[in-house]
């Protein structure tokens, strides 16, 4: 199938994790054109077939990131400074809908505080179940959601090992001693499942990297 023709895959978050691994899978599936979405284009020009400049926080940049698409993957980043997750993606969903968007992936995660009866409060999970419904009432053709585990590759990077009181280096987890088992999984898989729900897509459907 020629490139021009193929439908078109808006990534935000491109140069992320999350993003990072959907665009590479897509670009390897060659099913799909593949538009990248990031604030610093400039820097990221290679990075897909399109790479075009947008910003959550900045919801008028998200009408032309999301023109002519047929599905768009949407991450957010509780972690980075001055977000609001909930904010930022009912932007993005009202854009893509404005946008003849077909198919919506989500990346959510489960809602502690209802599964736990209110004992855990785990925000940056909370926050984004929050949204599901969200995306579930923009009404688009078809949306998925797609739930990552903890990724192997924190281990290297936001909680890498830390320096122990004994002096040893390694990790303190909060662990049933019991059970020792912790959800993982290498999110560069998560690209993978995009892709894949890209080419069937179900309403509403779930997908996970949960082993």
């Amino acid at each position: 199938m020629e490139r021009a023709n193929k439908k078109l895959i808006a990534v935000v978050g491109a140069t992320g994790q999350q993003g990072g691994a959907v665009v590479r899978a897509l670009q390897a599936d060659k099913q799909f054109k593949v538009r990248a979405l990031t604030r610093n284009p400039a820097k990221h020009r290679e990075l897909a077939d399109e790479v075009i400049q947008a910003d959550l926080n900045r919801p008028e940049t998200l009408t032309a990131a999301f023109e002519g698409a047929h599905g768009v993957f949407l991450v957010t980043n509780f972690w980075e400074e001055g977000t609001g997750e909930i904010a930022q993606a009912t932007a993005a969903a009202r854009a893509a809908k404005d946008a003849s968007v077909k198919h919506f992936v989500w990346s959510t995660l489960p809602d502690v505080e209802a599964i736990s009866g209110g004992k855990f409060h785990v925000p940056h999970f909370t926050g984004k179940a929050k949204v599901d419904r969200i995306v579930k009432e923009a009404g688009f053709a078809n949306h998925t959601f797609v739930i990552a585990p903890f990724y192997y590759q924190n281990l290297v990077g936001v909680v890498a090992p830390q320096k122990q009181t004994d002096g040893s280096v390694g990790w303190t987890l909060p662990l049933d001693p019991t059970v020792r088992s912790i959800h993982m999984g290498d999110i560069a898989e998560l690209g993978h499942i995009v892709a894949g729900h890209s080419h069937t897509p179900i309403r509403p459907a779930m997908a996970s990297i949960y082993p």
